[in-house]
């Protein structure tokens, strides 16, 4: 119970209550095991409650009618999804997968909608997090309609070496090590046949270097001169 209450504290909406009440709201966290490439949750289904990473990595994303796939947002330890349903009551907005061993935890929607009304500092965070996503959307809307494939895949590299990139949460300044192709292809709208093109062009103006599975940053301002090409 103590070791949830602490992982509580480190979801945003939860950081400011005091140790008894993050006691009592970790009896009521419901967890759940998940190997890599579990669903969590699907796209449609009634809303079960707020979700949260309490260790592991997930991605939330949507599937075209083609079968194309388009993350909306990466998240790791303490970071929440599936809170918009929580809050409007509709279903779930996307689907929800494991991305590599993880451990969810589920909080119902009740006990969560009771804070936000009795506690104004959660409300205030509830606010600040869905303003910060709402935020982040915008920007991958403009970088799709205005920005070429390389200079996507550059701005998304920088600006995970810069620990602000938009669509991920909970992963501090080295999340361009842990992104596969297909990842960073899903995130920045495009196929990962084209990605790889990207980046043999970022990698050919020394800008990184490929190791098997992981992208090494060797100049960010290069990145950052690509990615407003």
């Amino acid at each position: 119970m103590v070791t949830m209450a602490n992982t509580l504290r480190q979801v945003p909406y939860f950081a400011d209550l005091d140790d008894a009440r993050l006691r009592a709201l970790a009896a009521s966290v419901r967890e759940r095991a998940c190997d890599a490439g579990t669903m969590v949750l699907l796209e449609g289904e009634p809303c079960k409650g707020l979700g949260f990473v309490v260790s592991g990595r997930v991605k939330v994303f949507k599937v075209s009618a083609e079968g194309k796939e388009q993350v909306l947002r990466l998240l790791g330890p303490g970071r929440t999804f599936n809170d918009v349903p929580v809050f409007d009551g509709g279903p779930n907005p996307g689907s929800i997968q494991a991305v590599e061993p993880s451990v969810i935890g589920t909080l119902p929607k009740a006990i969560v909608q009771e804070l936000v009304e009795s506690q104004p500092k959660v409300a205030a965070a509830v606010i600040r997090v869905l303003a910060s996503r709402l935020r982040s959307l915008t920007l991958v809307i403009e970088d799709l309609s205005l920005r070429g494939v390389v200079a996507r895949v550059a701005k998304l590299l920088y600006d995970c070496t810069q620990g602000r990139p938009a669509l991920v949460e909970g992963s501090g300044g080295t999340c361009h090590h842990r992104l596969t192709q297909h990842e960073i292809a899903t995130m920045t709208g495009s196929v990962r046949e084209v990605v790889q093109r990207a980046l043999k062009t970022l990698e050919r103006d020394g800008a990184i270097r490929m190791e098997r599975a992981r992208v090494v940053v060797l100049d960010a301002q290069a990145l950052e001169r690509w990615s407003e090409s």
